[in-house]
């Protein structure tokens, strides 16, 4: 019955966005780019993303903790939050910005005194993934999801919410107004070269779009994404780097087709060993996919159906692909959620293993 309905819908809904997982070929084919890239720094929690501050001292948030410091350096403790930091950025003022699941949005001045934003609309921003400052200092924030916190973007995913919201905040940190609701897990946030527009991802639509700094106008740049976006950061040229902390399946998009499978797994399942897309795959029996990478001469096949993988793209704004960084089944850098250029050439920041890597400049993604 549930086939019967789908081809249904699909031959009522002819103009309904498809959302078949592409193949990643061309500037997309698969290659070994991350697992080449210089290992600067390993950390004992979850890192989430990074911001260079006005001395290009760079700043990444692990666990409940910002670090500053320099890559094979000593790191410090700026600010130690009252949950998981997320995303960061920095205000034109020198205020850090930092997405604190749970709580809201910290504005943290230099002498360490902490503001906070911790509803819009009457919302409270428990699930706060994305932030950018334009020009004018104005921010604009993007919440996940008004259902689940950041920690369970799993559940979010399997209960296929879209409760997302784009968040615009005056300079003063003080007054927030939704621009947009219902979205499918926005996971970034980036302002175009020239302060005119939003660029923001959703990640279980696997859709980059763009709108007025005013929420209208709104159109999709990049319609299906053979992965999970979500930070998305300017990369001098005019583009973006889009960093998808996951690669899509076809048993994952067979799952979450399936409401009765899907539910029934939710309730008797331990969460994790659902099937799922993973930041990093712990190489249990019990995980799903396991047949698909069965060893040979001790190798983990590489082309085997992913339970984690690395991927960052690098795309321009006409929506096309120019580059592609990977890191595949069995690789060491899974589940990126930041990628920051810098002078050297790119920090890349693999949550899933919880690594700092950078590519060089001039560093070509060959196979």
């Amino acid at each position: 019955m549930s086939q019967i309905l789908r081809n249904i819908r699909a031959i009522l809904n002819r103009n309904k966005d498809q959302h078949s997982i592409p193949v990643m070929d061309g500037n997309m084919s698969p290659n070994d780019a991350l697992d080449r890239c210089a290992e600067l720094a390993v950390f004992n929690a979850s890192p989430d993303d990074m911001a260079l501050d006005s001395d290009g001292r760079l700043h990444v948030s692990v666990g409940d903790r910002v670090l500053r410091g320099r890559p094979a350096g000593e790191w410090e403790e700026v600010a130690h939050l009252p949950g998981a930091a997320g995303a960061l950025a920095f205000h034109p003022d020198g205020r850090l910005l930092a997405c604190v699941s749970g709580e809201g949005l910290a504005l943290i001045s230099n002498g360490g005194r902490v503001e906070w934003l911790r509803k819009a609309g009457g919302q409270k921003l428990g699930c706060l993934t994305g932030v950018v400052v334009a020009r004018d200092g104005t921010i604009y924030v993007t919440q996940g999801s008004c259902d689940t916190q950041p920690q369970d973007w799993v559940v979010d995913l399997m209960q296929k919410n879209t409760s997302g919201l784009l968040i615009r905040v005056d300079p003063t940190g003080r007054e927030a107004e939704i621009l947009a609701r219902g979205l499918a897990y926005p996971g970034g946030v980036a302002i175009t070269p020239d302060d005119s527009q939003i660029l923001f991802s959703e990640s279980w639509a696997h859709t980059l779009s763009l709108c007025t700094r005013d929420g209208g106008g709104r159109r999709k740049m990049v319609r299906n994404f053979p992965g999970y976006p979500s930070r998305l950061i300017p990369d001098g040229r005019g583009g973006f780097w889009v960093c998808l902390f996951a690669a899509r399946t076809h048993l994952v998009e067979l799952v979450l087709s399936d409401a009765e499978f899907r539910t029934a797994m939710m309730a008797e399942v331990d969460p994790a060993f659902w099937i799922a897309p993973s930041l990093r795959a712990t190489g249990s029996y019990m995980e799903p996919l396991q047949g698909g990478g069965i060893k040979k001469l001790g190798v983990v096949k590489a082309w085997a159906p992913p339970r984690s993988y690395g991927l960052v793209l690098r795309v321009n704004l006409d929506g096309d692909v120019i580059e592609s960084l990977h890191s595949r089944v069995g690789g060491t850098c899974h589940g990126v959620t930041s990628a920051l250029p810098c002078a050297e050439g790119l920090y890349v920041l693999s949550k899933g293993h919880q690594r700092l890597v950078m590519r060089q400049r001039g560093g070509l993604a060959d196979a």
